[in-house]
């Protein structure tokens, strides 16, 4: 798929899709797969799904997890492993508010339905630092599996991978029962 730049908004053809940007650098969009075991997903139906807070600290400690480690972000090669990030409340509110617009607006962008980006809205949420880069995800992957997808994609794992990232706002959004469409996730770095 062709790069996109960070104020395109991405149509849902599918309901693994994932887009990301770092600043104004351009970001990659890449169709995700599907899970290869059922652990990897959720079904609406499924009453075992773990709460929001749970399911976030997956992504937190996933996160880390890769950070501890060197890895290979395709054409941005390999990156050495770097300092665990710490959960920020203010990014986290960010990550939260995306996350709804989002599934508001029905569509991946990290452009906000009132045209803020990123930084703008951790600004809105009173975080004091610099907000370095956002991944954003539409799937229903969970904890390690999302975080997996993320670092398969270049500019996704670059943005995790961020040495100068030393926060992190995780948020989500789940669909009503029923609906055509997926979990929305909104991770924001900061330091």
């Amino acid at each position: 798929m062709r790069a996109a730049s960070p104020r395109s908004a991405f149509n849902l053809p599918t309901l693994f899709t994932l887009c990301i940007t770092l600043g104004v650098i351009a970001g990659a969009c890449v169709p995700d797969s599907e899970p290869s075991t059922a652990a990897d997903r959720w079904e609406f139906e499924d009453a075992t799904l773990p709460p929001a807070h749970q399911r976030i600290e997956q992504v937190i400690a996933a996160t880390n997890h890769a950070r501890a480690r060197q890895q290979t972000c395709g054409r941005y090669g390999v990156m050495p492993a770097v300092a665990p990030v710490a959960a920020d409340r203010m990014l986290a509110q960010a990550a939260a508010a995306h996350a709804r617009d989002l599934a508001t607006m029905d569509h991946l962008s990290h452009t906000g339905s009132d045209g803020s980006d990123f930084t703008d809205r951790a600004a809105r949420a009173g975080f004091n630092g610099q907000p370095v880069g956002e991944n954003i995800a539409a799937t229903f992957r969970l904890g390690p599996a999302l975080v997996q997808g993320w670092l398969e994609s270049d500019a996704h794992c670059r943005v995790l991978m961020n040495p100068d990232a030393r926060y992190i706002g995780v948020g989500l959004h789940d669909p009503p029962p029923g609906a055509p469409f997926t979990t929305y996730w909104v991770q924001v770095f900061g330091h």
